[in-house]
């Protein structure tokens, strides 16, 4: 982790309610803006007629189960930091974001190898008609291979809110949401009344473009962590 400055943290110590924020509200803001995703997804694949979305909805359970499982470990991070920076224990405070790193690669490595593996018979599982079976495992296949950027994308918020930093996280989510609003329509359809610049990629584009997405995130989180003190 970072350098802290100084008037931050003293600010941080000198109002320990904040702690209490700095976990919730993050936590919250991030839930919400991830399942944006989902639902700018659902709103263009929509157009592209009923079975589509149908199929899509198959994913639903398996992202939320993710999502659950991702923002779990991130609260523990994020708990662990403040915890801490409150002792003012920094190199309690380095270990536990270096463990939620390392955790967070762990998750991304099983998740995409067991989604790639397992992914077109769970979605059978969870009653996915054959004829909407290839469908709904094509938007999950795509997913699974941007499966680390979105875990990280969280975890490295998870490590900013437990500094004490509210605000920046939840920026860079929003930018990642705003992105993948105007990436969906580009990558699910042909936009021929357009130019058709349009890659026309149906359920795909629309999972091509969440991940697209999350990768910049990721980015700028990377770039803002190790290179760059945005504070």
């Amino acid at each position: 982790v970072r350098g802290k400055d100084e008037s931050r943290l003293q600010e941080f110590l000198d109002k320990p309610e904040k702690a209490l924020w700095s976990i919730a509200l993050p936590v919250m803001a991030g839930m919400a803006i991830q399942t944006m995703y989902s639902i700018v997804d659902m709103l263009f694949i929509g157009q592209l007629g009923g079975a589509s979305i149908t199929a899509i909805a198959f994913n639903m359970p398996l992202y939320f189960f993710v999502m659950g499982i991702t923002f779990g470990v991130g609260t523990g991070v994020t708990s662990s930091i403040a915890r801490a920076i409150g002792a003012e224990d920094k190199r309690k405070a380095d270990n536990s974001a270096e463990h939620g790193i390392l955790l967070g690669l762990f998750l991304g490595v099983v998740l995409t190898i067991g989604g790639l593996a397992l992914g077109k018979d769970v979605l059978s599982v969870l009653g996915a008609p054959d004829e909407m079976l290839d469908e709904s495992w094509s938007y999950l296949r795509v997913t699974c291979y941007g499966m680390t950027f979105i875990i990280f994308s969280i975890v490295f918020r998870s490590i900013l809110a437990g500094e004490g930093d509210m605000k920046f996280p939840v920026m860079v989510a929003a930018i990642g949401t705003i992105l993948n609003i105007i990436l969906d329509p580009i990558f699910i359809f042909n936009l021929e009344r357009y130019g058709g610049f349009g890659l026309g990629l149906g359920v795909e584009g629309a999972a091509a473009a969440t991940v697209v997405s999350q990768i910049v995130v990721f980015s700028i989180f990377v770039y803002m962590l190790f290179w760059k003190d945005h504070a």
